[in-house]
């Protein structure tokens, strides 16, 4: 069964994929596309993205607020932090490691990347573990 626009969206929203987000919502503003159509009516074709691309990075619908931030530990470890600004994340492993972080790498674009979880014997996504996350800053742990 085919999604509706709203679908769409919402999933959009959910799972931090701004391109598609703020296009699906151009297009409903532009009156393209109502909330209730399949989003097989999206007309992709006539969108304009430049408009799109600046409303993503005006950051019209608040989203990806929270980033993925890793801090070398050496031997190829890392610590992982969830939180909005680098800053947030060098407090944070300055609480956890006493010491200061001497590199912090915004790797956001690494959300999807999955990781074996111990207890649960699973393999989680950084999504699903930001999901999890009941605050901002977060250590999520060493990988």
């Amino acid at each position: 069964m085919e999604l509706t626009v709203k679908e769409l969206f919402h999933d959009a929203v959910l799972y931090d994929v701004p391109n598609m987000a703020h296009a699906v919502y151009y297009a409903v503003q532009m009156g393209l596309v109502q909330w209730d159509d399949p989003e097989s009516r999206i007309p992709y074709e006539q969108l304009d993205y430049g408009a799109i691309g600046r409303m993503r990075n005006e950051n019209w619908l608040k989203m990806c607020t929270v980033k993925l931030f890793v801090v070398p530990l050496g031997e190829k470890r890392f610590a992982v932090y969830f939180a909005d600004r680098e800053e947030e994340a060098r407090k944070q492993h300055r609480r956890i490691y006493g010491m200061p972080a001497r590199r912090v790498l915004d790797v956001s674009d690494k959300m999807d990347a999955s990781v074996y979880c111990e207890e649960s014997r699973l393999w989680w996504s950084f999504w699903e573990f930001k999901r999890q996350a009941v605050e901002f800053p977060c250590f999520v742990g060493e990988f």
